[in-house]
């Protein structure tokens, strides 16, 4: 295990919401050399919304991008996408050079629902499911105004897609293993 207070090389794939979030961009420091250039990393949500600056620094080893936990605990969870920006210092032009996708994690302390949304979705059928187990009425009128419900069967549906979905989340974006039974017989 290492200790987390010492960032990795590069963004890291998942950071959670209100922890203080670090990583190394050395690669950069002899291609972008301080004073001549700055970096600084750009993350934005990808559902839209409050994007995220985060300024590299030179230290004795490189470059390091840091976010204090003060600064991310307002992050909104879900799918992110970021960008590393050099501003040249000479004439301010600004070019990426790097970019990619990462999650931001609630922060468990929070008290939050945590759920993937594929999973409130999954409890939320499951729960509707269940109400109209004993019921068959999916349409009724009354006193003019009516009300159709999702068909039975649609909702079935459904919910067969979203438990796949679910189980792939929860196996790391691989779809569940599935064991089949095979009987082998002598030929004779």
């Amino acid at each position: 295990m290492e200790n987390a207070f010492n960032p990795g090389q590069g963004v890291p794939g998942s950071l959670i919401a209100g922890d203080a979030w670090a990583w190394r961009a050395d690669g950069f420091a002899s291609v972008y050399p301080s004073p001549d250039y700055a970096l600084a990393y750009h993350l934005a949500p990808r559902s839209g919304g409050a994007a995220l600056r985060v300024p590299v620094t030179v230290d004795a080893a490189g470059m390091l991008a840091a976010v204090a936990s003060e600064a991310t605990a307002e992050t909104v969870p879900g799918p992110w996408s970021w960008a590393l920006k050099v501003t040249r210092a000479t004439d301010g032009a600004a070019v990426t050079v790097a970019s990619g996708h990462l999650t931001i994690c609630p922060n468990p302390a929070s008290g939050a629902d945590t759920r993937t949304q594929a999973r409130r979705l999954l409890d939320a059928v499951n729960a509707v499911l269940e109400r109209r187990a004993g019921k068959d009425v999916d349409a009724y009128t009354i006193e003019g105004r009516s009300l159709t419900k999702i068909p039975f069967m649609e909702l079935r549906a459904t919910r067969a897609k979203l438990m796949r979905e679910v189980a792939a989340e929860e196996n790391g974006g691989r779809a569940p293993i599935r064991h089949s039974k095979v009987r082998f017989r002598n030929a004779r």
